[in-house]
């Protein structure tokens, strides 16, 4: 085939447009085979390696993979199956060569992957795009995202990377109407088209994933403008008042864009006698208050933007929405926006003030702002608006909270070698005393119910420390790896009851305490795993199988270098449970799997801790509280049959004493 002179250029525009965090939002990746590979003695075996290393990039950090492919590409006689072109690939022979629809289908096969986008910039190229039952038939069965663009047909020729040199300018330009991210979609397909003349672009899209968080992307759009393009209205409340208009008058659609003087117009006609006595009353009285909750958040959203704009980050918005008990389906593309309409459209109750949701919200965000002058300013929207009762309440229970949290009860099993422990250790943290109450409580006999005797002992003894209107909710258990592997210390009798019915717990091991010259080491390198992972919408799990179990000697290399150091799920329940634990927790702070040995198929664990990840470990309580229900039944697809051992930050800085050995107790000296 004959040298492409624009190859070069077009792949280093492309790389460059989709590393930029403006615009495609990828991460560049260094090494042997980096994120652009661009030579001219590949072979085959070099462009699977490429991709095997970015999938299992994409597969760690449970995101999107976004892959290009450009240069020559030919189809054999009476098929038209894609073969991308290497250094020695000859057209006569397609082992030479790489098969692209097979490659495709094995990278969005691949569990832990959050999609693909496909690039493909060759002669034929829409031979490239993949079967869909190849998909389906996966070993997740069918449950992934692929998104396809082709530069041409089948049986037809692509010249002068047209394709790549296309895209990038619509990526640099923006896509006018295409919103706050430009898709691999109709809108983005005909602008290609209309700059492309002699080649059929086309577009191939699969999506059977259930519990994606977010549509496939492939850029930002730079043209996208509030107010302008977009409109001043997001998804959650246009889609809202198009359905309450639709019901009032069928006849009557909404105009685009959504800009406040539109809004401002829509009111003024709704208000207006003869609207209120055409179609649906009920639905009438919807539209008009939904125009109302839209012009606050109009209004709302630039002032939270210019006051929380030293602290404004995608953390503190959801926590926040955490705080103020959104649910997670308020999150959306344009975080902000989008909760604020949240709250005011979707949240509120007929027995309520209509914006008490937003209140608490707005008063979450003063609240995690931790500034004073934030806060007054908040307040001020609060009163103007009519909720400052709302607000102030919101504002005394988030503190409330604060303080409740970080109250905990401490209890350590680490004395118990190999069953049960003869007696249990136990602090008090929160008390804002430098060293945390201790005290050692007998178990009276070493066994189970002797260990919730003294967990019991402890509770009590606690409760007597705090002083009105403190209470105790949250209690810290660190169990060794063996009682790990086979006690739910949520389930521990305490006298009349379960230890989890009124608190909440948290599971951790007690191997981090342990006052070893290794664990200093050992618990600092969490520290820094975790600051790693707090940007993290999606879930950061590297997932563990059978297979990989199945080589420990591997696997303890693998750990030795580092590459199971954050969240480690095993998607199974390994029959030596302890001895997989034993190995694990002294890299992983965070370690999840399933309750028990009868799962509905290996996949259910990576979609439940996806779905549910930003709410971990804060809704694993409620979950087993759940779980005892009757109504939960033989269930075993649930979040309360998800185990875990957590060391968040602060459990690590509860531990930061032991690795210096200066926690004492009343007999001795750790």
């Amino acid at each position: 085939m004959p040298t492409l002179l624009r190859l070069d250029e077009a792949a280093r525009d492309l790389h460059a447009v989709l590393t930029d965090a403006s615009l495609g939002g990828c991460v560049p990746r260094s090494g042997e085979y980096e994120s652009l590979v661009v030579s001219d003695s590949l072979a085959p075996e070099d462009v699977h390696k490429a991709v095997r290393e970015a999938v299992r990039r994409a597969r760690e950090d449970n995101t999107v993979l976004v892959l290009a492919l450009l240069g020559h590409g030919f189809t054999t006689p009476q098929q038209t199956e894609l073969h991308f072109m290497v250094a020695d690939s000859s057209t006569g022979s397609p082992i030479s060569a790489v098969n692209v629809s097979r490659l495709l289908a094995v990278a969005a096969d691949e569990s832990g992957v959050e999609g693909v986008i496909a690039l493909i910039d060759t002669c034929y190229s829409a031979g490239g795009m993949p079967d869909a039952g190849r998909i389906a038939g996966g070993v997740r069965s069918g449950q992934t995202r692929l998104s396809v663009l082709t530069a041409a047909a089948a049986d037809q020729p692509a010249r002068g990377m047209r394709l790549t040199r296309a895209l990038v300018a619509i990526l640099r330009e923006g896509l006018t109407g295409a919103g706050v991210k430009v898709r691999v979609d109709a809108l983005l397909t005909g602008g290609l088209r209309k700059r492309i003349v002699g080649q059929a672009v086309g577009r191939f899209e699969y999506d059977n994933d259930p519990f994606a968080q977010e549509d496939l992307w492939l850029a930002r759009n730079v043209c996208f403008a509030p107010g302008a393009t977009g409109g001043a209205v997001g998804r959650v409340g246009r889609q809202a008042l198009e359905q309450a208009v639709t019901m009032w008058q069928a006849d009557k659609s909404l105009p685009t864009p959504l800009t406040r003087s539109v809004l401002e117009e829509l009111q003024d006609f709704v208000r207006q006698p003869e609207a209120s006595d055409t179609g649906d009353r009920d639905w009438h009285g919807r539209v008009t208050q939904l125009i109302s909750a839209l012009l606050v958040c109009v209004r709302t959203v630039p002032l939270l933007e210019s006051a929380l704009a030293s602290v404004m980050s995608t953390d503190l918005l959801r926590e926040a929405r955490r705080l103020s008990g959104l649910p997670p389906d308020a999150e959306g593309p344009e975080l902000l926006r989008d909760l604020v309409e949240y709250a005011a459209v979707r949240a509120p109750r007929g027995d309520e003030h209509p914006l008490r949701a937003s209140a608490r919200f707005v008063g979450a965000l003063a609240h995690l702002s931790g500034s004073d002058t934030v806060a007054e300013e908040l307040r001020e929207w609060a009163v103007g608006h009519g909720v400052i009762a709302e607000f102030n309440d919101a504002m005394t229970g988030f503190e409330r909270k604060r303080r409740q949290d970080g109250l905990r009860l401490v209890v350590s099993l680490a004395g118990a070698l190999t069953e049960w422990p003869e007696e249990v250790d136990a602090w008090l943290v929160g008390t804002g005393e430098r060293l945390p109450p201790y005290e050692r409580f007998p178990c009276g006999t070493a066994d189970r119910t002797g260990t919730g005797r003294a967990i019991g002992a402890a509770l009590t003894w606690a409760r007597a420390l705090l002083t009105a209107p403190q209470r105790l909710a949250n209690v810290d258990v660190a169990v060794p790896a063996h009682l790990l592997a086979s006690w739910r210390p949520e389930e521990a009798r305490i006298d009349r009851r379960l230890l989890g019915v009124h608190h909440d717990v948290v599971v951790r091991w007690s191997g981090r305490m342990d006052p070893d010259e290794g664990n200093s080491e050992m618990n600092d390198a969490a520290r820094k795993a975790l600051s790693r992972m707090t940007d993290c919408s999606a879930a950061p799990v590297e997932w563990i199988g059978a297979s990989v179990l199945g080589d420990r000697q591997v696997l303890e290399q693998e750990l030795l270098t580092g590459r199971y150091d954050t969240v480690v799920g095993l998607d199974h329940h390994p029959d030596d449970l302890q001895d997989t634990l034993e190995q694990l927790l002294p890299y992983a702070p965070i370690i999840l799997w399933p309750g028990h040995g009868s799962t509905p198929d290996r996949n259910w664990m990576r979609q439940l801790v996806r779905r549910h990840w930003l709410g971990l470990p804060q809704d694993l309580a409620p979950a087993y509280r759940k779980r005892w229900a009757r109504e939960h039944g033989g269930c075993v697809a649930c979040l309360g049959d998800v185990r875990s051992v957590w060391h968040d930050e602060s459990w690590l800085e509860f531990c930061r004493p032991f690795e210096q050995r200066v926690v004492t107790g009343p007999e001795e000296e750790l």
